[in-house]
């Protein structure tokens, strides 16, 4: 005969880990989301609400006197995107100043009505612009490093996910914004952006226009210098006085089957003059 007995102690420690397990579960459940998002659209503490935001969604700040001072909810709004009928919670998050590397100094976040991430952005400047009649607007955002080099990303909804659908050819990134005097700047610094069919398929299409300044001249080997001596004169170059303008106009023609909009054609070829890097996707 075989006697068997239970350990009343054992049985109540592997309860309280099982029980111990699923609030940490509870927590982290609690803790992907902002739960101040059910009082939409009041905010009725903002310090609380900022520090719920930054806590939940691990927003890197970078922490000043300055910060503490002029930190601020600029824009909390619900929204439709292109992609879905779902309300979406808008929300941008502007702390005022911070290192170069940190800039532009704020966060726009895209959440579901439950107060669930979808995507967090850092842009300078975005805009819901309509580009088929009728339709949801799509999120058209501009991206800057402290220089001022930069470009734009396009923003749909796919499967409850924020996907960028501005394509480019991977190998050139075009500088659709340029306000760093170096060798060039764009005129006006942000191109300019049209929506129309290009193509005459019935979808609108965008392109991006203005000119490229010279502010410095170049040689055909690719050398950059400031001035040189016409005619027995000192001519020097600069925003005031440009070397030359290119006039640009870059095509991007939505493509039904991936939904996305694509190069008309290779950029970096037809504007050989201008200083697009290759090989990455980085504004420098």
């Amino acid at each position: 005969m075989i006697f068997g007995c239970e350990d009343v102690n054992t049985n109540k420690i592997e309860n309280l880990i099982i029980q111990t397990s699923e609030t940490e579960k509870t927590k982290d459940v609690e803790m992907d989301r902002l739960k101040e998002i059910s009082d939409f659209p009041i905010i009725t503490d903002t310090t609380k609400f900022i520090s719920s935001l930054r806590k939940v969604f691990n927003l890197e700040v970078d922490e000043s006197l300055y910060q503490k001072e002029h930190e601020k909810i600029s824009v909390y709004k619900k929204v439709k995107i292109y992609g879905s009928d779902n309300d979406y919670i808008f929300i941008e998050y502007d702390y005022g100043n911070g290192s170069g590397v940190a800039y532009p100094w704020k966060y726009q976040l895209i959440l579901n009505t439950e107060g669930k991430l979808v995507k967090i952005l850092s842009k300078q400047r975005y805009e819901f612009i309509e580009i088929f009649k009728n339709q949801n607007p799509f999120l058209l955002t501009l991206e800057s490093t402290s220089k001022g080099n930069g470009g734009h990303e396009l923003y749909k909804i796919t499967a409850d996910t924020l996907e960028n659908i501005y394509e480019m050819d991977f190998d050139y990134y075009i500088r659709t914004y340029d306000a760093h005097q170096d060798n060039t700047i764009n005129e006006p610094f942000e191109l300019v952006l049209n929506i129309k069919d290009y193509n005459n398929d019935g979808f609108n299409d965008i392109s991006f226009n203005g000119n490229v300044v010279f502010i410095q001249a170049k040689t055909k080997n690719g050398d950059w210098y400031d001035g040189e001596t016409i005619d027995g004169k000192i001519v020097n170059y600069s925003i005031d006085n440009p070397f030359k303008k290119i006039p640009i106009e870059l095509i991007f023609l939505y493509d039904k089957k991936s939904g996305h909009f694509k190069s008309k054609e290779n950029y970096s070829k037809k504007y050989k003059s201008l200083k697009w890097k290759t090989g990455n996707n980085v504004y420098i």
